[in-house]
C-alpha cells in the first residue's frame, strides 16, 4: 500500500511571512500616527504663537518676540529640530484693515513652523524621521464686541501758546492729530465713539463749528476767553445744554468702505488750525467735571452691557473745580472741587471706574514736580477788571482761578494726578512731548482692542 507524504508544518512559513508584514504594518502606523500626534501638537504650539503674537500688533517687533517665546514654551521635547518662521502682513479679516500696511502696522502675525519625528519601527522601510508642518494666521483686532469709547480732549489755553489772534496751537494740533489715528483703527459699527472737550465749546443750539462764545444760555457769565475776553458760558455735567459734549457717541466716523467722513464732527472737530479751528483753545483746567461729562456720555448714549472707555488728555493741572458757575448745588465752588481740583479728578474717577469704566490717561508736560493750584473768588471791579475779593454765594462773586495760584492742600503734582486717574499703571502714558502722541493713542485703540486675536484662514 502506497503511504502519503505528510503535510504538517507546511502553514508555518506563511504565518512566519504574514506575521512579518503584518508587524511591519503595525510598526508603521505607530510611527505614523505618532507623527500625526506630533503634528497636532505642532499645530497647537503654532496657533499658541500666533494668537499671542497677535495681541502685539501693530508692533511687529514686539509681536514677534512674544510668538517666538510663545513657541518656545509650547512646542514639545519629544519634537526634533523644530523651526518657527515668522511674518507680519495685512489682511482684510481684521476690523482696522483699511490702511493697514505691513511695514508700519500690519494687524496679522503668520506662523510656519517644521519639525521632525523620528521613526522606531518604520527604519525597516528606510524611514527614519517624518517632517512635520504647521500654519497659523492670527489678526488683531478681530473682535466683533462693541465697546464705547469717549475722548476727553484738553482744549485749555496753554495747548495753545501764545493766545491770542494768529497762534500756531502745535500742542492741541497734535493731540488732534492723535485722535485721528485713533479714528484710523477703530472701525465701526463696533467701535462708537464720542467727544469732549474741556472747557466746554458748545451747547444744544449750537451748529458743530459755530461760535460758542456768542451767548449764554444759563444767564450766569464766567471766566474769560483767551481769544476774544468775551464771558463764556460753561454748563454744568446735569444741565440739559451739555455745554461738554462736542460729539455724542456715534459710527458715522467713517462709511462703509473705512474711510473718514471728513462732514462728520469727530472729524471736523480734530481738525488742526489756528484760532479759527471747530474746537479753539481757551479756557481753565477742570479735571472732575470734564471726567463726569465723558461719563455722562456713556450713560446716556451708550449701548447697554457694552464695555465703556474714556480716553482722558491733558497738558497741565487742574486749576478750577467741576464747574465754572456758581450756581451749581451738587458741586459747589467752595468745596473739594473748587479748593482741591487735581484731588477732585481724582476722586470722579474712582467712582467712574467703579461703574466699570475703563479710563485710560495722557498726559504731556506735566513735569514730575509741578503742583497743583486753585485759585480764589473774584468780583468784577468798576473798571472792569477781576480783581476785587468777595464771599462766595454773593451777587457777582465767581471763582477766578486764574488769580491766586495758591497751592493744592494737601499738596499734590499734576503727574500724580493724572496718572492716578488710569484705571491701571498701564493705561496712564505719561508723553513728554506732543510729538508722540499719535503713537499713544494708536497702543491705546490697540489695547481697546486686545483680547481680540483670533485665528483666520487666509494665506494657507
Amino acid at each position: 500500500m502506497r503511504r502519503t507524504r505528510a503535510e504538517h508544518g507546511q502553514i508555518l512559513p506563511l504565518v512566519a511571512v504574514a506575521l512579518v508584514a503584518m508587524l511591519g504594518i503595525a510598526a508603521f502606523a505607530t510611527d505614523v500616527g505618532f507623527a500625526y500626534y506630533a503634528k497636532r501638537q505642532l499645530q497647537s504650539a503654532t496657533d499658541a504663537a500666533a494668537l499671542a503674537g497677535a495681541q502685539d500688533l501693530p508692533n511687529a517687533t514686539t509681536a514677534i518676540a512674544t510668538a517666538t517665546s510663545y513657541a518656545a514654551a509650547n512646542t514639545p521635547t519629544n519634537l526634533s529640530s523644530s523651526q518657527f518662521t515668522y511674518a507680519a502682513k495685512c489682511t482684510t479679516l481684521a476690523v482696522n484693515a483699511v490702511g493697514c500696511v505691513a511695514a508700519t502696522n500690519p494687524n496679522e502675525l503668520v506662523v510656519t513652523a517644521t519639525a521632525s519625528t523620528n521613526t522606531s519601527f518604520a527604519g525597516i522601510f528606510g524611514l527614519k524621521h517624518f517632517n512635520v508642518t504647521a500654519h497659523a494666521n492670527a489678526c488683531s483686532p478681530c473682535s466683533s464686541t462693541p465697546v464705547d469709547v469717549v475722548i476727553v480732549l484738553d482744549r485749555t489755553a496753554s495747548m495753545c501758546q501764545p493766545t491770542g489772534s494768529g497762534q500756531t496751537c502745535t500742542d492741541l494740533n497734535n493731540a488732534k492729530s492723535g485722535i485721528r489715528t485713533m479714528l484710523g483703527v477703530l472701525n465701526p459699527p463696533y467701535a462708537q465713539i464720542g467727544m469732549v472737550a474741556f472747557p466746554p465749546v458748545q451747547t444744544a443750539t449750537t451748529d458743530v463749528c459755530a461760535d460758542p462764545y456768542t451767548s449764554d444760555p444759563s444767564g450766569t457769565p464766567s471766566l474769560h476767553n483767551g481769544i476774544n475776553g468775551d464771558l463764556l458760558a460753561y454748563d454744568g455735567y446735569d444741565t440739559a445744554t451739555r455745554g461738554y459734549v462736542t460729539d455724542s457717541l456715534n459710527g458715522n466716523y467713517k462709511d462703509s468702505a473705512g474711510n473718514l467722513v471728513t462732514t462728520s464732527g469727530l472729524y471736523l472737530h480734530s481738525m488742526p488750525g489756528n484760532d479759527t479751528m471747530c474746537v479753539v483753545p481757551d479756557g481753565l483746567t477742570s479735571y472732575s467735571e470734564a471726567l463726569r461729562q465723558g461719563q455722562a456720555e456713556l450713560v446716556r448714549h451708550g449701548r447697554p452691557n457694552v464695555p465703556d472707555f474714556i480716553v482722558f488728555l491733558t497738558d497741565g493741572e487742574a486749576n478750577i473745580g467741576s464747574v465754572y458757575s456758581k450756581n451749581d448745588a451738587t458741586f459747589p465752588q467752595n468745596g473739594i472741587d473748587d479748593q482741591q481740583p487735581c484731588q477732585s479728578g481724582i476722586n470722579a474717577a474712582t467712582k467712574i471706574k467703579a461703574t466699570g469704566t475703563t479710563i485710560y490717561s495722557i498726559g504731556f508736560g506735566l513735569g514730575a514736580a509741578t503742583p497743583c493750584t486753585h485759585g480764589t473768588f473774584m468780583k468784577k471791579a468798576s473798571n472792569g477788571s477781576w480783581t476785587t475779593a468777595c464771599t462766595t454765594g454773593t451777587t457777582g462773586c465767581y471763582h477766578f482761578a486764574s488769580v491766586g495760584n495758591l497751592k493744592e492742600s494737601p499738596a499734590i503734582t499734576s503727574y500724580f494726578a493724572v496718572s492716578s486717574i488710569a484705571s491701571a499703571p498701564a493705561d496712564f502714558y505719561n508723553q513728554p512731548t506732543t510729538s508722540v502722541l499719535d503713537a499713544a493713542f494708536a497702543s491705546i485703540a490697540t489695547d481697546i482692542g486686545s483680547g481680540s486675536s483670533r485665528l483666520v484662514t487666509d494665506g494657507f
